[in-house]
């Protein structure tokens, strides 16, 4: 399968997606990853699509899927169904917004690919003794404000932290160095003994297998262990497991753990288990991508159904079709588009029989999509 991978937001978490994903799928003997969007056979795109993948998606019917943070959610709510073919949340950090596309779209943790390079395994430059990168989405530097007088007391220790706030700068001993470093933190990773922080900070961390803190938008994890990593992991390491936003930063704890980790650096091989548990993460895109690629070219009326994140409401003698979830109005129903979808609704057998030029329209808006779509 040929596919066009491209990276079309120019935030610093999309470019690591796309690094991480262009990683999983060259690895990928079925996948050839190519610079041509027109001659792909899947588009693949970590941001929102372009004018120039609609443009492809129009003309050449080739399945079109999208990568986006769950952070991002409030910004593409809406999604045209004709255009985007599926969508991939990524669990950065799971706001309570319910996306009202539930058949055309599923929740994944954050891909990622947790091998080591060869010239990356024997790297031993330690520039810094901590790198600090809380990764805030929502309330910028909160947490970092919160440990900024544990870090002060670590006046024997050089300090790396990500921050692009002025205020953090007249506030820090001269021991800490405040630099904006989201968009090269495995170097800065790379170059500390130990990490403090949440998302990728602590994704590079247990690549590089550097020993961690977790702390972030949602408080304080510690210390991760062996029975709650994966957990961590589904949380995109932001704090707390199950914590609330803007948790609290017990600082005596936080400066414990600072402490004995420096006294004690041996590192627990988080990688492997992450490794496999990203298997199972890599393995369902792949079977997602396969099946949207042959839903493309092959439409087989009988293994249509009815979306169900429609619903037809009917009143003054027309029938309307609704999101299920914002009661929004996607269009008035003619007589043969409600004849067909009441026949995939109640599964008559002659559903079959329908022509394909009566269901064809209905199938290209989603209204009809294939029966084992997930």
């Amino acid at each position: 399968m040929k596919i066009y991978l491209t990276a079309t937001c120019a935030q610093a978490k999309y470019s690591i997606l796309y690094e991480n994903l262009y990683q999983i799928f060259s690895k990928e003997n079925a996948f050839e990853i190519i610079d041509v969007c027109y001659d792909a056979d899947c588009v693949v795109s970590v941001g929102d699509i372009t004018n120039e993948i609609i443009d492809c998606k129009q003309k050449n019917k080739i399945a079109v899927i999208r990568f986006l943070f769950r952070s991002d959610i409030s910004q593409y709510f809406y999604t045209d169904v004709t255009l985007v073919d599926y969508t991939f949340w990524v669990c950065d950090l799971d706001i309570n917004i319910l996306c009202p596309y539930q058949q055309m779209s599923e929740k994944i943790a954050v891909p990622f690919d947790f091998t080591l390079a060869e010239r990356e395994k024997n790297d031993n430059a330690k520039d810094f003794d901590i790198y600090v990168n809380t990764g805030e989405f929502l309330y910028a530097d909160s947490a970092l404000f919160k440990i900024l007088r544990t870090l002060n007391r670590l006046t024997q220790l050089k300090i790396d932290v990500c921050s692009t706030n002025e205020s953090i700068k007249h506030l820090a001993n001269a021991n800490i160095c405040i630099t904006d470093s989201s968009n090269d933190i495995e170097s800065h990773v790379r170059q500390a003994k130990m990490v403090i922080g949440s998302g990728y900070a602590v994704l590079f961390a247990i690549k590089h297998h550097k020993p961690f803190i977790v702390l972030g938008e949602r408080g304080y994890g510690g210390i991760p262990t062996p029975n709650n990593i994966v957990q961590f992991y589904n949380e995109f390491f932001q704090g707390t497991i199950g914590g609330r936003l803007d948790g609290p930063l017990p600082e005596n704890l936080v400066y414990e753990d600072i402490v004995n980790i420096l006294n004690n650096m041996n590192t627990i091989d988080f990688a492997s288990t992450l490794s496999g548990y990203m298997l199972k993460i890599k393995n369902r895109i792949i079977e997602q991508l396969n099946f949207l690629m042959l839903q493309s070219q092959i439409a087989d009326v009988c293994k249509l159904r009815f979306n169900t994140d429609y619903t037809i409401l009917q009143g003054n003698g027309n029938c309307w079709l609704l999101n299920r979830f914002t009661h929004f109005i996607e269009r008035k129903l003619n007589p043969d588009e409600l004849e067909v979808l009441k026949g995939y609704i109640s599964a008559r057998r002659e559903v079959c029989t329908f022509t394909q030029k009566r269901i064809e329209k209905l199938q290209q808006d989603r209204i009809l999509i294939t029966n084992n779509m997930l």
